[in-house]
């Protein structure tokens, strides 16, 4: 049997700092009341000019170095991005392009965003499995900040920009021990984008009324997410034969600290069984979880041998978890 593990991780998030006082200058808000309910204190935005595959390429470029090997090994690329560079074609296409992965093919997936790397890894995992890839590239990249209103103050103050990437490869044993995916139908228009898809395309109506920026109903979100959350986490482990005292850290998708506090709650859990980097890098969509693994192991945090449930939850409804070793 072939089985998969990270052998290297990346994350990339841009330089231009927003700030919540910048935020406070215009809307009706301020720094207290976003690091109380939120946990933000700062959010990053692309630069001008700046695309998806930009930000996904540098993020692969950093997993590919942390994991000794060079782009034209890899096989596979995958890119899971709300906001790819064009509708069409694949925008795994460009992040091929631009780190020389010649002997590569690759295609994006849309799973409602912030889970994103979670199905990505579940996909490449098999890939690898079958035997037909070796070296599987899984990158999220999201620009939040073209696809929000930043005259929302709902949803301007929770989003950031950032990518994150991990090269898996085949293994004698397994790294990637399990996943675990869910969709759930009854909440779709909990998270979305109104306007520019077949439904509801972009008129000068729609423009008018800035139905092209993404909605949330947040109080129902967060009902969700700290129901899932603990939920998936305690199937996953379950279901290998482990507890949670198996368990070294729960990586979650980083949107909110009081979703992460009460979901830790719920499992019975200190916060020290986590790493937390949702108010410096705001909520990264489908990259966060990425980037949260990446800064934990670049500072030592999580080390070699360490087991480690990933757990993400977003738009869709979508949520799932990855169960693996370091």
């Amino acid at each position: 049997m072939i089985y998969s593990k990270i052998a290297g991780t990346g994350f990339y998030i841009p330089k231009k700092i927003v700030t919540n006082d910048d935020l406070a200058s215009y809307l009706d808000t301020s720094d207290e009341w976003i690091q109380r309910k939120i946990g933000i204190k700062e959010r990053h935005v692309a630069a001008e000019g700046e695309v998806t595959s930009d930000m996904a390429a540098a993020a692969a470029e950093k997993a590919l170095k942390n994991a000794g090997i060079t782009a034209d090994q890899v096989d596979l690329i995958i890119l899971a991005a709300n906001l790819p560079d064009h509708i069409s074609p694949a925008t795994a296409v460009q992040i091929q392009k631009k780190i020389g992965a010649e002997n590569a093919f690759g295609f994006d997936i849309k799973c409602g965003g912030c889970p994103g790397l979670v199905y990505g890894i579940t996909i490449g995992s098999k890939f690898i499995a079958d035997g037909s890839c070796k070296n599987v590239l899984v990158t999220a990249s999201d620009m939040n900040s073209r696809a929000i209103d930043w005259d929302d103050r709902l949803t301007a103050v929770i989003l950031g920009d950032g990518a994150s990437a991990v090269l898996l490869q085949a293994s004698d044993k397994p790294g990637i021990i399990d996943t675990e995916l869910h969709t759930d139908p009854s909440g779709y228009y909990g998270a979305y984008i109104p306007a520019g898809g077949t439904v509801e395309p972009i008129t000068e109506q729609s423009l008018k009324e800035r139905r092209q920026y993404f909605k949330m109903d947040g109080r129902a979100i967060f009902q969700f997410a700290t129901t899932v959350f603990p939920d998936t986490v305690r199937s996953i482990v379950a279901k290998n034969n482990m507890t949670l005292d198996d368990i070294d850290f729960i990586i979650p998708h980083q949107a909110n600290i009081n979703i992460i506090k009460e979901s830790m709650s719920k499992l019975g859990l200190p916060m020290e069984r986590t790493f937390t980097n949702v108010d410096k890098y705001g909520n990264t969509g489908g990259a966060s979880v990425g980037v949260a693994l990446g800064e934990a192991i670049e500072r030592g945090v999580i080390k070699k041998g360490d087991k480690v449930v990933l757990v993400s939850f977003g738009a869709g409804l979508c949520w799932g978890a990855v169960l693996l070793e370091i």
